[in-house]
């Protein structure tokens, strides 16, 4: 097997606005294509490892064991969620490490992306209609690990009450049967949408 260049270890930390899901959706997407594999490790770990290199004739081999990868670590904070990606061994690691920070933190001004800063104001808003005629499920607190109240439909009226990060408390129902819990905001639409530049 042969490597050129000279391996070097980057780190870098970084706050996104999209849940680790999408992430690694992304990652997959962009990094994990031959000769590099992606592998999710867990619910906050992926890994992207280069399986096969060139050989000294120009042929494919596969790597036993892979000293060109790149690691990505989510953990959810009050900003977002909070992304580390160390990129060990050839340049082509980090430039694959690159490329997803620079896809995933460009796009939160962006309006058109779904990697953009959702903020979704107090009052009334409807679920997405990707989830039409499903359950979604009511967290009990601004965590994936909370417990889980009644599952809400997307003909349930819901209030935005208040935004934690890329949480939104919500009153789900009315009256006596109405429950709080809170809903990632990028599953959230405001019944009522802002106007830009001043036009309606």
């Amino acid at each position: 097997m042969l490597y050129l260049g000279r391996p070097r270890t980057n780190r870098w930390v970084t706050t996104v606005h999209v849940p680790a899901r999408e992430v690694f959706a992304v990652a997959e997407q962009v990094m994990g294509l031959p000769p590099f594999s992606f592998r999710v490790i867990d619910g906050n770990t992926a890994e992207v490892a280069q399986v096969l290199a060139n050989g000294f004739f120009g042929q494919w081999t596969k790597v036993k064991k892979p000293k060109t990868k790149v690691r990505i670590e989510c953990r959810l904070g009050d900003r977002g969620t909070e992304l580390t990606i160390v990129a060990q061994g050839q340049r082509s690691a980090t430039i694959r490490a690159l490329n997803l920070i620079r896809i995933l933190t460009r796009g939160e001004r962006d309006a058109a992306t779904i990697y953009r800063l959702r903020t979704i104001s107090p009052g009334p808003c409807t679920l997405v209609q990707s989830w039409a005629g499903t359950g979604y499920p009511l967290f009990l607190g601004p965590d994936y690990q909370a417990a889980r109240g009644l599952p809400v439909r997307p003909a349930s009226p819901l209030r935005a009450i208040e935004q934690k990060g890329r949480w939104v408390l919500v009153q789900a129902g009315l009256g006596e049967g109405s429950q709080e819990g809170w809903i990632e905001a990028d599953q959230l639409v405001p019944d009522v949408l802002a106007a830009r530049g001043g036009q309606p």
